[in-house]
């Protein structure tokens, strides 16, 4: 697969048992080979325990398992890390040692747990003394207990070492460790916190079929919680580069923020980006299998050609965790009410591109009946996208425009790219429109059409959707776009809080955030943030939807609900005059290469100028 990481993780297995105790996991192979971990997680208590596991392929893991009352039962969560090595320096043999210690074995009791003579567990104590600092035993153990440094189990499963320490006739180191003696009279650990096992005393066969596994079962609090995993997906092909990059900063302002703050209710955030330099179906699955593979919490998408996202969103939907994007193929919200089942986790963050079609004409209507635009004539025509593109959508087009008075003359479908402009343009030509619709979200497809059109001396008036919120759109266009008219059903407002993001952007990346994607993803993950901070348990991806769906956010770009049909964000005044709810269709004019907003009358603050004759 093209793609390009941040960093490249370590390996990180996570799986949730819910209130039915059915285990759910994106790392079925592990966790297969790692049994004992998936009965560890069944048979948890309420709160926290952390320690570390020899798995089945020899790694060193740090485990932590979480688990929470919900309203439909207890919800646990448990997390293996692989890690580089065990902590304080230690090697194999002394953290199992240090363990012993820690429990309160004598020097034979652990010799006979590891599998090594006493002179040889006296000396492994000497070295774990010498690296952790400590001048006793008993220091020793409150440090690894102040730690969560204990090691579960000690050999493979099944392995000689739990064989020679009796594991089969019951007794267990939990066992051992919990009939009654406190730790810190044992070992000195001094906070009274006991070891108990992840089942009860007295099926040591247990033990050792499934490796001898045990936990520390003591809550301490939320300063070492594990991190939120947000996985995201950009692709990065020739046509999308410059609207992947801003997707990619404005999520990571976000993130740093949140990190900055402390993260969300102590819980820092990994933010696991995926750079898709392909754009096929291929590409696409083998990078949403990759974050379902490291149990992510959460995937955004960016803009996905229409040939290949609803692959992606159903691949996306198996595995159940919240996914946010904001494309806008129609296709998109139908498939996810149709399916709810299936796709109840999706969430669009804006309204679909057939609120492009009622504000083109309700703009030329504004401008015609104010005296700001003087048409040659009411004909209008539109280049539309191919995918995506039905007759229900063209009628739709054809009713509007009659009733505003204005008469369709013709709707062209194009390809996303490839498409041959010269004919296009000679179809413009013939019908002669007072203005086109130009429904591209390719800027090199939009330049084309721009040089091809002035070309012909056309004095049509070009209204074009999205590509405009690209960074430094204007720029690039070289004049080209002088006139045009454009229009977004998402973007900023030029408010605060769009301001005070925009002002990051430039003093993180010394660059143009656009007005469009940075700001979008930005949102995203302060939308999902608020779902985290509220549930409490990032893995409930249940409960994250519930919130998702009830909440809403003013972020950068405006204010998200998703009220709408297929679980998608509103348009201002398309789907409601409730401003609050909704994202206003920003109507824009590009004026001395720069690009202002003209309607909604409200939040305009500039007027319309009619393009220079030839232009």
């Amino acid at each position: 697969m093209g793609k390009r990481l941040e960093a490249e993780p370590p390996f990180r297995a996570r799986l949730t048992v819910d209130a039915g105790q059915r285990v759910l996991t994106g790392a079925g192979a592990f966790f297969a080979r790692n049994q004992a971990l998936v009965q560890h997680a069944r048979r948890a208590g309420r709160g926290t325990s952390r320690y570390y596991w020899r798995g089945a392929d020899r790694e060193l893991y740090r485990v932590v398992i979480e688990s929470h009352d919900t309203e439909r039962g207890p919800v646990t969560g448990l997390e293996a890390l692989r890690c580089g090595g065990a902590p304080w320096g230690l090697t194999q043999r002394e953290h199992e040692v240090l363990t012993c210690v820690a429990v309160g074995m004598t020097n034979p009791e652990t010799a006979a747990r590891v599998g090594c003579g006493t002179r040889t567990v006296a000396t492994h104590v000497e070295n774990v003394l010498a690296k952790l600092g400590a001048p006793t035993r008993a220091a020793a153990a409150a440090l690894a207990m102040a730690e969560d440094a204990l090691l579960a189990p000690f050999a493979e499963p099944g392995g000689r070492a739990a064989e020679q320490a009796g594991a089969g006739d019951g007794r267990r180191m939990a066992g051992q460790a919990g009939d009654g003696r406190r730790m810190a009279g044992q070992a000195g650990a001094g906070d009274g916190r006991r070891m108990v096992g992840q089942a009860g005393a007295g099926d040591g066969e247990r033990a050792a079929g499934e490796g001898g596994g045990w936990g520390v079962v003591a809550p301490r609090g939320e300063a070492r919680r594990r991190p939120i995993r947000l996985g995201a997906i950009y692709p990065t092909d020739g046509p999308r580069r410059f609207d992947a990059l801003a997707m990619r900063r404005g999520a990571a302002i976000a993130v740093d923020e949140l990190n900055a703050r402390g993260g969300v209710a102590g819980r820092r955030i990994d933010h696991l980006a995926i750079e898709v330099s392909g754009d096929t179906d291929a590409d696409l699955l083998a990078a949403v299998d990759y974050l379902r593979s490291h149990d992510v919490d959460a995937i955004t998408l960016g803009n996905v050609s229409p040939r290949h996202h609803l692959d992606a969103i159903t691949r996306a939907a198996e595995y159940r965790a919240p996914l946010m994007h904001s494309m806008v193929t129609p296709a998109i919200a139908e498939h996810v009410h149709d399916n709810p089942g299936v796709l109840g986790q999706t969430f669009q963050v804006c309204a679909t591109e057939t609120a492009y079609l009622s504000g083109f004409v309700r703009t030329l209507d504004l401008l015609a009946t104010s005296g700001q635009w003087r048409p040659d004539n009411r004909r209008i025509m539109a280049v539309v996208r191919a995918d995506g593109w039905d007759t229900g959508q063209a009628y739709g087009l054809d009713e509007l425009a009659s009733a505003c008075g204005w008469e369709l003359a013709a709707v062209v479908p194009v390809p996303d790219t490839g498409v041959p402009w010269p004919s296009v343009v000679a179809t413009l030509q013939a019908g002669d429109p007072a203005a086109v619709l130009v429904c591209t979200y390719v800027e090199d497809e939009l330049r084309l059409f721009l040089r091809e059109l002035r070309g012909t001396g056309s004095r049509a008036l070009v209204h074009t959707v999205w590509t405009p919120t690209i960074p430094r759109f204007e720029e690039r266009m070289e004049g080209l776009a002088e006139g045009m008219l454009w229009s977004t059903v998402i973007g900023t407002y030029g408010d605060p809080v769009s301001a005070r993001f925009m002002e990051r952007y430039r003093r993180a990346y010394g660059d143009e955030p656009g007005s469009g994607s940075a700001a979008i993803h930005y949102d995203m993950i302060h939308l999902l943030a608020g779902a985290w901070a509220s549930v409490g348990r990032p893995w409930d991806f249940g409960a994250m939807v519930r919130d998702l769906r009830e909440t809403v956010h003013r972020g950068a770009a405006g204010p998200y609900w998703f009220g709408g049909r297929g679980q998608r964000a509103l348009a201002y005044p398309d789907d409601t005059f409730d401003a609050s709810l909704a994202h206003a269709h920003l109507v824009h004019q590009v004026q001395d290469g720069r690009s202002r907003v003209i309607s909604p009358v409200e939040l305009a603050r500039h007027r319309f100028r009619p393009p220079p004759p030839g232009h």
